[in-house]
């Protein structure tokens, strides 16, 4: 990605009355790695010092790693053409499925003017299956979401917040509340940037979830000539004790402009290419993160997210006056109508001038009738709309959940219950059409839930996850599917039931559904944290997305919440909050177990 070129580059351009602040931090962060030599993680280790830059670099990686699903559903689109070829597009259609819900309502979005477009086909690339890694943990998807003062029955607007990402040990986030003459900011912070991606600064909080619209493309680039392209060759400084030596990549390709070349063996030399919308950012598209803790109400908050260029987040906010807000934070492509399945072709021109969604064209709404407003990596608009996201959603069950449970006026208590709803909502539209073809009573349920004693969730979603395997399908596509199975389909059917029974004969949920907090450097040795039941289940507000262990014959559960938090915006905020962990600045004095109380949705009075 060679991020780090364009993090020094962007540090080379801040206005120097905007550095402050970075290396204030940088000399912070070094101070501590004095301290940390006494934790065991730094034993026998010596830092080298922390830059300015170095928060710049965590930004886009972690910018890079929650926005790049675009780019991915590019390759795997295309590896999916290789096994349903022309009856891909109808099979995996995401607009024709009972589950669908959009972040934007009828009358908060522009309307196309014209029919409803659809996507095109590209012949097919002969891609070898590539396993991208993770940074940040594999995607499952967030929450958040505000309720206005008229929704809420104490009178003052309700703010929440679930980021999913993996569960580790050390903590994603990183409480921590600071405290000037002009300001006062509490929040959880990513280690390694002086940002509060969600808190309150008082007069204002804000949560975000990732906004997974269209902002990278994997791309057939047709025209790419050698004058074009730049080589460059990573280093790894590896320390032998006090010595330092260099370790040297092989070399890569990028484009002039700075795009990543992916490092395949294409045919007649065509070159595909990651286009990112995070390659053309400028030092003032990121400034507004670090003025958080400034607006005073939500038409404030609203302009000054207005501003932010770093793909791509959506954030809710809301105010002690009762007002609420919602934008989408990040340059994004400027589409209307469908991206062809797969991989894009393009000319180089074409794929150095994309066409962006102006401020005012991203998604957004302040003070909506309905009086909440919610988030959960669902779509923006509806299919209706002038503008198009892309194919990188997740699947909108939790947000179906959430609109449903937002009908209701809430209260802090009714807020956490949503947070941690269990209701397995895939279910609904699954089990009716797998009961046409299999009669097992157990599966005769009209809904399911993830509690600990359920022998039937074990089954249901070990069947789905075996259909979607050994088919190579989504949920989209085995919808359409479960349609009509041919005759041949409804034996492998049956055969994916009984292999599911019998990998989990006489256990429930609990015992199945487990989670470690594996130490985030993959060092075995260090374990500070339990292992537990994990909560939820896939498709459950309360997330617990995990993946079948066929040695172990257990669902190990990897992501969920990260963090609980909710906030009534009274003249003083209450905060509510829930870690799974232990935190430096959130300590627990009534339980020694922070673990078990987040999967037990206890939270705890965080004093503002």
């Amino acid at each position: 990605l060679d991020l780090e070129s364009l993090a020094k580059r962007l540090w080379s351009e801040f206005p120097s009355e905007k550095r402050f602040i970075l290396e204030q931090y940088s000399l912070g962060a070094n101070e501590g790695f004095k301290l940390g030599k006494k934790s065991p993680e730094f034993e026998g280790l010596e830092p080298d010092a922390w830059e300015p830059h170095h928060s710049l670099l965590v930004l886009l990686l972690q910018s890079f790693d929650q926005t790049r699903k675009t780019f991915i559903r590019d390759y795997e689109e295309e590896l999916v053409k290789k096994d349903w070829g022309n009856k891909t597009e109808g099979l995996f259609n995401e607009d024709d499925v009972p589950w669908i819900n959009t972040i934007l309502k009828e009358g908060e979005y522009v309307k196309k003017p014209s029919s409803k477009q659809t996507s095109y086909q590209r012949p097919s690339f002969q891609l070898p299956p590539l396993d991208f890694p993770n940074v940040f943990g594999k995607e499952s998807g967030s929450n958040n979401w505000v309720v206005s003062k008229i929704k809420s029955t104490t009178g003052h607007a309700i703010l929440a917040n679930d980021p999913h990402l993996d569960l580790k040990t050390p903590l994603f986030w990183y409480w921590i509340h600071l405290l000037t003459p002009e300001s006062e900011i509490i929040g959880a912070s990513l280690p390694g940037v002086p940002v509060i991606a969600s808190g309150t600064n008082g007069k204002v909080s804000w949560g975000l979830t990732n906004a997974y619209i269209n902002t990278a493309d994997a791309v057939a680039i047709k025209d790419l000539k050698d004058s074009n392209i730049e080589s460059f060759r990573p280093t790894v400084m590896i320390k032998f004790g006090p010595i330092k030596l260099p370790f040297f990549f092989k070399s890569f390709e990028k484009t002039k402009s700075g795009h990543p070349i992916l490092p395949l063996e294409m045919r007649d030399d065509l070159k595909i290419a990651l286009r990112w919308t995070g390659y053309n950012l400028k030092p003032q598209d990121i400034l507004g993160m670090f003025e958080l803790r400034n607006p005073k109400n939500v038409i404030e908050m609203n302009e000054l997210l207005k501003n932010l260029g770093i793909p791509a987040w959506n954030f809710v906010f809301a105010d002690t006056k009762g007002g609420i807000g919602y934008r989408l934070v990040g340059q994004a492509y400027k589409q209307e109508k469908k991206n062809p399945y797969g991989v894009m072709e393009m000319t180089l021109k074409e794929f150095e001038n994309p066409s962006y969604l102006t401020p005012m064209e991203r998604p957004a709404v302040l003070n909506p009738k309905r009086n909440y407003i919610y988030t959960a990596n669902n779509r923006h608009w509806p299919s209706d709309s002038q503008h198009y996201g892309g194919r990188g959603y997740s699947d909108s069950f939790r947000g179906l959940r959430i609109d449903e449970l937002l009908q209701e006026s809430q209260d802090l208590q009714s807020t956490g219950a949503i947070q941690c709803d269990g209701e397995v909502i895939d279910a609904r539209f699954f089990l009716p059409l797998l009961q046409k073809y299999i009669s097992d009573d157990r599966l005769k349920s009209k809904t399911l839930f993830a509690v600990d004693d359920s022998t039937i969730l074990p089954i249901y979603r070990r069947l789905m996850d075996l259909a979607m395997k050994e088919w190579r399908v989504n949920e989209y596509a085995l919808y359409h599917l479960l349609q009509n199975l041919s005759e041949k389909q409804v034996t492998e059917l049956q055969s994916f039931l009984k292999i599911s029974i019998e990998d989990t004969k006489g256990k429930n949920w609990k015992s199945l559904h487990r989670l470690n907090f594996p130490h985030l450097s993959k060092n075995s040795v260090w374990i500070f944290s339990p292992h537990i039941a994990g909560p939820g289940d896939k498709h459950t507000v309360n997330p617990g997305t995990a993946t079948w262990n066929d040695e172990k014959k257990i669902f190990e559960q990897s992501s969920g919440a990260s963090m609980r938090m909710i906030i009534e915006m009274r003249e003083r905020p209450v905060i509510k909050l829930s870690l799974p962990g232990l935190n430096r600045n959130y300590s627990l004095k009534s339980s020694k177990e922070p673990w078990q109380r987040w999967r037990s949705c206890i939270y705890e009075s965080v004093e503002f």
